[in-house]
């Protein structure tokens, strides 16, 4: 018999043989869900039904991509997941149980309260700056009354208000991002715990406007009522997606509030990862090379380093409310004076901005030109003075 023959009738003989295969693989891809009972990949019987695992995708609800009640061939069958938004009770329950209570006894002898948020499950929670400021310990509450003390200060930034903390608790349920800004006319939940003892308060309002700003920080501003305590808690849509960070309220109106946007977290490079101790030594040595500036009746305390710390000048006066001076630098002082030197002033005004200031405007006096840099988050105006002969500065840092 011919080779060619002998093949033809070969494939003939296996033709039945294809046709009478029993079983199919199926396989289940739970599409970023979780399975939490039954099997991803199953043997099944041709003409038969496979059977779904039970797969979970909290804040979804699920539909899989194929047909699989009367298998004919070997198939992936692929979960889809659509959002559910909550009615404002279970989004109340969900959030809550996300929020913290951020306590901080500070090293002037005060305690302030705050409120942060789970951002994974390792124990990582995202808060204000401004609530760990001058912090000497710092210590965690969730919502089942479990207390901890904060291991570790991962990163932060007075200029952003922005900190990340972390405790020692893994599998905690925690809040995501969302993928979207929020949108003007948007319904949005705030939690915290406002004036530091009603934890868990939750308050219903509308994004006002998505284009706000404080100083370098994009904000949202809405209407949802927040207090003081509510600082570093989490502002979330109907899915219950975070899209803000609750930190600022305009005292002179009614619900002028604004929070944060997630976006600003790119600031954050996430490696300083301080102990509270070491943390609490960054503060001084930064209050040590620093100033106080005035308001007018009294003076406060800033992280924004003197004109000598940054450029090596030496100060030649210091001046005091009343007008009397002083030899060399003083803190605590209306304003100071330096010799005139064009690097170190460029250098001065090159860290202002780098740490949240903006050029104001400038201004024409018979014996020289300010030019004023104000740091809107904080409300710090820098009022640099140069003399009109270029030989003097004046520096006068004020709120």
């Amino acid at each position: 018999m011919k080779k060619g023959i002998f093949v033809v009738l070969l494939s003939l003989l296996l033709l039945p043989l294809a046709g009478c295969r029993k079983s199919y693989t199926v396989i289940f891809d739970p599409n970023g869900g979780q399975i939490v009972s039954g099997e991803a990949v199953q043997t099944v019987p041709k003409g038969t039904s496979a059977s779904a695992p039970v797969v979970q995708y909290d804040g979804y609800s699920l539909e899989w991509d194929k047909d699989f009640s009367n298998v004919m061939e070997d198939m992936t069958v692929t979960a889809q997941w659509t959002r559910i938004e909550m009615d404002s009770a279970d989004l109340a329950s969900y959030v809550q149980e996300r929020t913290v209570t951020v306590t901080v006894d500070t090293i002037n002898g005060h305690e302030n309260a705050g409120t942060g948020f789970f951002i994974d499950d390792q124990g990582t929670i995202l808060t204000n700056y401004h609530v760990i400021d001058m912090g000497a310990s710092i210590s965690v509450q969730t919502q089942d009354s479990g207390s901890y003390d904060v291991d570790k200060v991962v990163d932060f930034s007075p200029v952003y208000d922005l900190a990340i903390l972390k405790i020692d608790i893994t599998n905690n349920p925690y809040l995501s991002f969302s993928d979207d800004e929020a949108r003007t006319g948007e319904k949005v939940y705030a939690v915290g715990s406002a004036l530091g003892t009603l934890t868990g308060s939750f308050t219903e309002g509308t994004v006002s406007s998505t284009s706000r700003t404080v100083g370098p920080i994009d904000c949202i501003q809405m209407d949802a009522a927040i207090s003081h305590g509510n600082s570093g808690g989490p502002v979330v849509n109907s899915y219950g997606d975070v899209v803000g960070i609750s930190t600022y309220s305009y005292s002179e109106g009614e619900n002028l509030n604004l929070a944060i946007k997630p976006s600003m977290l790119e600031q954050l490079s996430m490696d300083k990862n301080y102990s509270v101790n070491e943390f609490q030594e960054w503060y001084i040595k930064e209050s040590s090379r620093s100033f106080s500036p005035f308001d007018g009746s009294s003076y406060y305390y800033s992280l924004v380093n003197t004109y000598q710390t940054v450029t090596g000048a030496s100060c030649l006066l210091s001046y005091d409310e009343e007008g009397n001076a002083s030899t060399g630098y003083h803190d605590c002082c209306a304003y100071y004076v330096y010799d005139y030197n064009a690097d170190q002033y460029d250098r001065y005004v090159d860290y202002l901005k780098e740490n949240g200031f903006t050029f104001q405007s400038s201004e024409n006096f018979s014996d020289g030109i300010s030019y004023y840099y104000l740091n809107e988050k904080d409300g710090i105006l820098m009022d640099l003075f140069v003399s009109s002969d270029n030989l003097q500065l004046l520096i006068l840092p004020s709120i």
